[in-house]
């Protein structure tokens, strides 16, 4: 039997844990890659890479995906 494969979310409803690579959708500059989710020391939420710390790099996500599990083998 197959699992159910987990739906898109959407930013307004729920974020994912701090850390937590993902897929995340974006309106404007990107349309979509995967990020990390993290906060500032302000608690502001922010979906970029890691090296984009300072939040410059960081673009408003509208929704997000977390990443398949590794196969194994």
């Amino acid at each position: 039997m197959r699992r159910k494969a987990p739906s898109w979310v959407r930013v307004k409803d729920a974020l994912p844990m701090e850390s937590q690579r993902v897929i995340a959708i974006y309106r404007g500059v990107y349309h979509h890659r995967i990020v990390t989710f993290w906060r500032d020391a302000a608690r502001t939420p922010h979906f970029g890479h890691p090296s984009e710390s300072d939040g410059k790099g960081s673009q408003p996500a509208t929704h997000w995906h977390p990443l398949p599990k590794l196969p194994k083998g």
